[in-house]
């Protein structure tokens, strides 16, 4: 009967004793010497959501393949009525001023959240109950010595406490040693148990992690047992942005050919011009012979005004002075001396058959005396290119320099943008490079279009006839006519003092009443438009 009374007491002891115990959590068994098993496709497709009351937990099985690759399935169990988010850097400070970067692949998560995964970050959010986390990790092992280490922060970023983590670790030879780290980032502080069992299966066991804590695995496994896939870059700061990359490489590269054909380009075209500018094409003929009488015809339609803009690429004062001996010749204006100054009046009114250069000369003439004459250059230039460009001599330049100007701009913005995400900021300096070569590189174009540069060519020969004429060549009827036509080209040549030795008026002309003193007048508007 005792016995019976003994039977029955140790039975109704162990059932107190069970019922005591503390809920568990299982450890997924690893065989021995042979890789840990992923939970199967029906435990993944069918997870349990119970949420349980005691605090959040989790296990975390790791296999190294022969490539390299990490394989890492976490199965995950959220307390009830809580949530759990997690956000690991993929960038790691490794010393040496530079970075350890990892790279998450087929990342997919079954039970209660998401996942996402991108080159900086890897974020989970998980509801309550339990899920079920697969993905893959590249840039995990590396060569240390004769040894090769497989490093992985099996927790990390928890943003809520972690009441229990047990994780098991394989690789196809067993492991030399282990390292294990927990706590907030940067600390030093050993997990309290991790281990290699004969079996070759590392296992590491902790309670209440804080959040934000981390656990930082390093297992050394024999050289030559996996593929080595560590990643190293320099660390994204501003600095690190703007160092040299093999991308930024290749860019900087690209940047170089680019300048120098833009180079040979930009002295092909000036060296083109200047052949234009120097060609020997002889004397042109201006004058016309109509019955029996001569008239003059400039090269192209060219006027007084624009022969040395054409040919200097720039307006001056000249220009202006040839441009109202042009309008007095053709009775738009009226020149006289008087009392030691020069009087300019408007003849006739401007039409239709002025350019917006000559109407802008034509129009400073509100006074009549040269010596207050204060002509509005900068509107006289601009009119006189303008007309150049529409003319077809000129091309805008312009359009090159804000073109340069806005790829400077956008460039600057780039070289910011990379400088904050993703680096290579040197490609963003190669695009302000390349801007402010197009912005500086147009004011080294030759203005002058291939029809300019004929012109340019005809002028000399214009030049050359001013030169060589024979007075004596013109009929007499038509001397007064073929110098007042040509004395503004000559004036705008500068050979005014010879032109007007060769052909000077024997009396008054019908636009001038200065008597022979047109050198004065010449003199005095120069003088007047200089100001």
């Amino acid at each position: 009967m005792l016995t019976n009374w003994g039977v029955a007491a140790s039975t109704l002891a162990a059932f107190v004793g069970l019922a005591v115990q503390p809920p568990s959590i299982p450890v997924i068994p690893v065989p021995s010497g042979g890789p840990a098993q992923p939970p199967s496709s029906s435990e993944q497709s069918e997870p349990d959501i119970g949420a349980p009351n005691f605090p959040s937990r989790t296990q975390v099985q790791l296999k190294v393949e022969r490539d390299g690759v990490l394989s890492v399935t976490e199965t995950i169990t959220v307390r009830r009525g809580g949530s759990l988010n997690r956000k690991s850097p993929l960038r790691i400070q490794s010393g040496d001023n530079r970075d350890r970067v990892f790279v998450i692949r087929n990342a997919k998560l079954v039970g209660n959240g998401s996942v996402e995964a991108n080159e900086d970050e890897f974020s989970v959010r998980l509801g309550e109950g339990k899920s079920i986390l697969t993905y893959q990790v590249d840039g995990t092992v590396a060569d240390v010595g004769d040894l090769q280490e497989v490093r992985w922060q099996i927790a990390a970023g928890w943003d809520a406490r972690m009441g229990l983590l047990r994780a098991s670790f394989i690789a196809p030879e067993p492991a030399a040693s282990v390292s294990c780290l927990s706590g907030p980032f940067g600390s030093d502080q050993p997990c309290a148990h991790a281990q290699t069992e004969p079996s070759g299966v590392t296992r590491v066991d902790l309670q209440d992690l804080n959040a934000g804590d981390r656990v930082d695995l390093a297992v050394k496994i024999p050289s030559g047992t996996v593929a080595a896939n560590a990643k190293f870059a320099a660390p994204k700061t501003v600095a690190g942005a703007f160092s040299l990359t093999p991308f930024s490489g290749f860019g900087l590269l690209a940047l170089a050919v680019l300048l120098l054909a833009g180079g040979a380009l930009l002295w092909s075209a000036r060296r083109r011009d200047a052949k234009a500018a120097t060609a020997n094409v002889g004397q042109v003929d201006v004058l016309i012979r109509q019955n029996d009488g001569v008239a003059f015809a400039s090269p192209d339609g060219v006027l007084p005004g624009q022969v040395g803009t054409v040919i200097d690429e720039s307006v001056d004062a000249v220009d202006v002075t040839a441009t109202v001996l042009d309008l007095a010749v053709r009775n738009y204006l009226w020149i006289e001396e008087t009392q030691g100054d020069w009087r300019i009046v408007q003849r006739n009114p401007a039409d239709a058959a002025l350019t917006s250069y000559e109407r802008a000369v034509y129009a400073a003439f509100a006074t009549d005396a040269v010596s207050t004459l204060s002509p509005d250059m900068k509107a006289i230039k601009k009119a006189i290119r303008g007309d150049a460009v529409q003319r077809g001599w000129f091309k805008s330049r312009s359009v090159w320099l804000f073109t340069g100007l806005g790829v400077a701009v956008a460039g600057a913005g780039l070289t910011v943008a990379l400088a904050l995400t993703v680096g290579n900021a040197l490609l963003g300096l190669a695009v302000v490079i390349l801007g402010l070569a197009l912005a500086l590189g147009s004011r080294l174009l030759p203005a002058r279009t291939k029809r300019g540069g004929v012109l340019v060519a005809q002028i000399q020969g214009l030049l050359r006839y001013l030169r060589e004429t024979d007075p004596a060549s013109i009929p007499d009827q038509d001397r007064d006519l073929v110098f007042s036509r040509s004395l503004p080209y000559a004036v705008a040549l500068g050979e005014a003092p010879r032109w007007l030795q060769a052909f000077g008026p024997a009396g008054d002309l019908h636009w001038f009443s200065g008597g022979r003193n047109l050198q004065g007048f010449i003199a005095a508007m120069d003088a007047a438009a200089a100001k």
